[in-house]
């Protein structure tokens, strides 16, 4: 592995806190807007949403914590560093994301039967305050998916899906209040019950991208880790292949197959040029290639 690999490797926990430490403020403005949006409407819809981005903000805080956790490398009790940590976080995301799923529909279902939507005063000023939060949330998102798929941190691509869903259910809330000022205020609840689903389906999408890397499935197809060993000279083939992890912390496994006329020193050389292709073409953390001589 090449020392610019190993420094950029060290270098990314710093700049997944520095990107997080930068959404928590950019999102602290968000709530602010939304906050003044909500004490001059009277909208669920808009308190919905300012419950959103509170927990937003809550969750940037989390993840700093979780980020600073991960980044530690590997120890006695934890030999595979402690990136799962990570995956942990985003799973606890998704869990704050539920409890936010449940209150909004709470609220939504007793306002809409309560006939307290009469008590909502919509102006020019709120509508434009909320349009000025959604397109700071559409910048913080893409910056922070940007940011996300350049580390390979999949706390930061939990957490844009998460400003994402906040991005959407504020245009939906938007809507609804430009309905509710031209005469129908039921759209305010109807509005909210709307934003809990987005959030409900978003926190879905993050479970199924980080629940394999729990489970440890496969993270490289075998076929490709079997090609590209085989284009080694001196592999003979390559079988017993296995990984696991996510994009950046891939860990891989294989046994290969080399002439057994070899003495200990040529089967290494050929073991080690096969870690140095895998490590360079998987972004792998760690390859471990075991030796056997070809029948």
């Amino acid at each position: 592995m090449s020392i610019a690999t190993d420094a950029a490797r060290e270098a990314r926990p710093k700049q997944v806190r520095r990107i997080i430490t930068l959404v928590l403020w950019l999102n602290l403005g968000v709530l602010a807007v939304k906050i003044v949006v909500w004490l001059l409407s009277g909208a669920l819809s808009v308190l919905a949403e300012s419950m959103h981005s509170t927990l937003d903000a809550a969750n940037n805080v989390f993840a700093l914590a979780i980020a600073r956790l991960a980044a530690r490398g590997p120890d006695d009790d934890h030999p595979y560093g402690h990136g799962k940590f990570e995956t942990l976080g985003a799973l606890a995301l998704v869990g704050l994301l539920s409890v936010t799923v449940v209150e909004l529909l709470r609220q939504a279902y007793s306002r809409f039967f309560s006939g307290e939507v009469t008590a909502i005063e919509v102006t020019p000023v709120a509508l434009g305050l909320l349009a000025l939060s959604l397109v700071a949330g559409i910048v913080v998102s893409r910056y922070e998916v940007a940011a996300g798929r350049r580390l390979g941190s999949e706390l930061l691509l939990a957490d844009a899906a998460h400003t994402r869903a906040d991005v959407l259910a504020t245009g939906a809330v938007l809507v609804g209040l430009v309905a509710v000022r031209a005469g129908y205020p039921t759209a305010d609840p109807i509005t909210t019950a709307l934003v809990a689903c987005v959030i409900g389906y978003t926190g879905w999408g993050i479970v199924r991208e980080i629940v394999p890397v729990l489970v440890d499935e496969r993270a490289v197809d075998p076929l490709r880790i079997e090609s590209l060993t085989c284009e080694i000279e001196g592999v003979h083939s390559a079988y017993a292949v296995r990984s696991r992890g996510r994009p950046g912390e891939i860990f891989a496994e294989l046994t290969i197959a080399v002439d057994p006329a070899l003495n200990v020193a040529e089967s290494h050389a050929i073991a080690d040029a096969v870690e140095v292709r895998l490590t360079g073409e998987l972004s792998a953390r760690e390859v471990v290639v075991h030796v056997e001589p070809a029948e």
